[in-house]
């Protein structure tokens, strides 16, 4: 019986290691598509539409996966993750202000929220806190 026992918990493990994998790709997808936005103007406004409706559907499921990683971490490991609910909670807020900024065709504020405040919150998932998601895996 503790054979099965080890082999499920190696199992829950692989997931969760490929499960972070998956939001690092994920994440640096988005980075990605938000370096490579064209130049926002009212010329090309459509495509730039296009293109941040498809960061926004991105980010979306990259903060499904992060919510759910943290979950089964939270849970497995008897531990609290406060700076990753902040971050989602804080993305949650940024992407509010995207779709109002959109709404209100306030070019300004779209290109200063995705260039300062998106950008600089995934960083920080890119350097602390898939890292930090990490270290509590192993431990």
């Amino acid at each position: 019986m503790s054979g099965m026992t080890f082999s499920l918990n190696v199992t829950k493990n692989q997931f969760l290691n490929e499960s972070i994998s998956l939001s690092q790709d994920l994440l640096a997808d988005i980075l990605f598509a938000i370096n490579s936005l064209p130049t926002l103007t009212h010329n090309n406004e459509y495509i730039w539409n296009y293109h941040l409706s498809k960061v926004t559907s991105d980010l979306d499921q990259f903060v499904e996966l992060t919510t759910l990683i943290s979950k089964v971490i939270m849970k497995q490991k008897n531990q609290t993750l406060p700076q990753i609910k902040e971050s989602h909670i804080h993305l949650l807020f940024i992407v509010k202000a995207i779709n109002q900024a959109r709404a209100k065709s306030d070019l300004v504020a779209l290109e200063e929220l995705i260039k300062y405040e998106l950008k600089d919150n995934l960083t920080v998932w890119k350097i602390d806190l898939i890292s930090q998601t990490k270290r509590l895996l192993s431990t």
